[in-house]
């Protein structure tokens, strides 16, 4: 819903009814139109009244976001299929169960994070944003003085005055939401690539014990020889967690665990069942398979915004900084902390992509490899060598959204804020 009040989503997807494509069209185009019309008041203001580049650095401070906002639309609706189908990729192949085997996991809690956080987030983005478009409000009503709007403005009279002023609280809604869904579709797509990872990490190390479940082989007797698997999945999982008792389900399908010769005796480094642990690493190879295809298709997408982002972000901290040094306030600590926390979202989630892509070697090696027979030690030595590349999404597909991006953004704006003090010096 958030996505289609911003008109980063169509209000009637895929509809193949006329009018419903129309409305789609008119409302992309009122967004589109509310958040240029003020970048080029802006524009117009700093035309009339321009003096000199650091008198007005704060009012083209003040123009980035917006701009960015309207790329960030713009970008969406240009590219509205590619998004559809990213979302409809992940709808068909992402599983919500792994592997049945002697631990299980489900989606259940990345799922909910996700949610979790995209509410949370929103709910915050549209609080800031409210007490910002409303805080001249506010200050008219405390002290019974004029509305001093946020923005430029050449009307007094009303009902020009309220127009504007409407306009500008729109506009400024349009921006938190714009930005604001921007980084929650980062997050919960990270979030849910993590949970994907751990689905995959939690299935590999069970290759070999779902094996023995679909040769007939009953979970208790597993439990009772092999209950230490669990020792090997602590702290290896971001955000689901493995349940040592027995699923109905094998990844998404369901199965019948009634076995006519069901067995409680097994030898777990027996031969026979080594064709059962191929199919089971080939399933895991899929999966793999599945999430690095989505992985690309996600930073193809995103990847020119986050190119954005970071620009905007490291030019709008060294702008707050060089404010600061002029007028040091809380409303400009404020700001700061608000915008480092935005760009740390995208560098956290992103970095959390990463951990959780590396230990998918790490459950490889703790799959029981040595109980297996040579063919699937083949296949498990096949799946470690497509994983030696690390799973990373890009901002312009060269700057990789970690914690390490996240500190090289504060060092390069400091940089830039002692450089514009510099030359306001001289």
């Amino acid at each position: 819903m958030p996505l289609k009040l911003v008109a980063c989503w169509d209000l009637f997807p895929n509809s193949v009814i006329e009018k419903r494509k129309i409305f789609n069209d008119i409302y992309l185009g009122i967004v589109l139109f509310v958040l240029t019309h003020i970048p080029m008041v802006l524009t117009v203001h700093l035309y009339t009244e321009w003096q000199d580049i650091m008198s007005s650095l704060g009012t083209i401070a003040d123009a980035l976001p917006l701009l960015v906002s309207l790329v960030i639309v713009a970008y969406y609706a240009i590219y509205r299929r590619d998004l559809y189908e990213l979302l409809n990729y992940l709808d068909k192949n992402f599983k919500y169960r792994s592997a049945r085997g002697l631990t299980n996991m489900t989606m259940e809690q990345s799922c909910m994070t996700a949610r979790r956080f995209g509410r949370i987030y929103t709910a915050c983005t549209m609080f800031s944003v409210t007490m910002y478009a409303t805080l001249p409000v506010i200050v008219h009503l405390w002290t019974k003085e004029p509305i001093q709007s946020w923005i430029y403005m050449d009307v007094t009279q009303p009902p020009f005055f309220e127009f504007v002023f409407m306009l500008s609280c729109l506009a400024q809604m349009y921006v938190g939401l714009a930005m604001g869904q921007f980084g929650v579709f980062f997050a919960s797509n990270s979030i849910l690539i993590c949970g994907q990872l751990d689905l995959l990490c939690c299935s590999l190390r069970n290759a070999r014990y779902t094996a023995l479940l679909q040769r007939g082989v009953k979970h208790a007797a597993l439990v009772a020889s092999h209950s230490d698997i669990q020792r090997d999945e602590d702290h290896n999982y971001i955000y689901n967690f493995s349940e040592l008792k027995d699923s109905m389900y094998h990844y998404d399908e369901r199965v019948t665990h009634n076995y006519v010769d069901a067995k409680t005796n097994f030898d777990i480094y027996s031969p026979e069942f080594d064709d059962a642990t191929m199919e089971a690493l080939r399933d895991c190879a899929s999966l793999c398979q599945v999430v690095n295809k989505y992985k690309e298709m996600f930073e193809s997408f995103v990847s020119p915004l986050l190119a954005l982002r970071v620009v905007q972000v490291t030019l709008y901290l060294c702008t707050l900084l060089y404010a600061a040094t002029l007028q040091f306030d809380m409303i400009t600590v404020e700001y700061l902390a608000a915008v480092a926390l935005d760009i740390f979202v995208y560098c956290y989630y992103g970095n959390q992509i990463i951990l959780q892509a590396d230990r998918v070697s790490t459950a490889a090696y703790q799959s029981m490899w040595h109980t297996m027979g040579i063919r699937p030690r083949k296949v498990l030595l096949n799946i470690l060598l497509a994983n030696r590349r690390p799973v990373v999404v890009r901002a312009g597909k060269f700057l990789p959204m970690d914690l390490h991006t996240f500190v090289v953004i504060i060092k390069t704006s400091f940089s830039y804020y002692t450089l514009l003090v510099n030359v306001n010096e001289k």
